[in-house]
């Protein structure tokens, strides 16, 4: 597979100048991301996420939690920041 990649010219030139192989970077960033995301879906951060907003969701559904209108969010920014 071929991508490709937009970089700023004065960072590519300084890459260049420092010698950095660009593909085996880009190679092991590629290969972190897929780690870290499998390390943060078996994490207990991401069971208690996923608990939190999936009892949320419930909560909304059954009618015991009512999500506040774009207003109402705005309106509650502004009184917290006023204080």
């Amino acid at each position: 597979m071929q991508i490709s990649l937009n970089i700023q010219d004065d960072v590519y030139q300084k890459l260049k100048n420092a010698g950095i192989d660009m593909q085996s970077k880009i190679n092991e960033y590629l290969l972190y991301l897929v780690d870290r995301k499998d390390d943060y879906l078996n994490s207990k951060q991401f069971q208690e996420d996923r608990a939190y907003f999936h009892k949320i969701l419930e909560d909304i559904e059954s009618g015991k939690t009512k999500p506040l209108s774009h207003t109402e969010v705005w309106n509650t920014i502004e009184q917290h920041t006023s204080n």
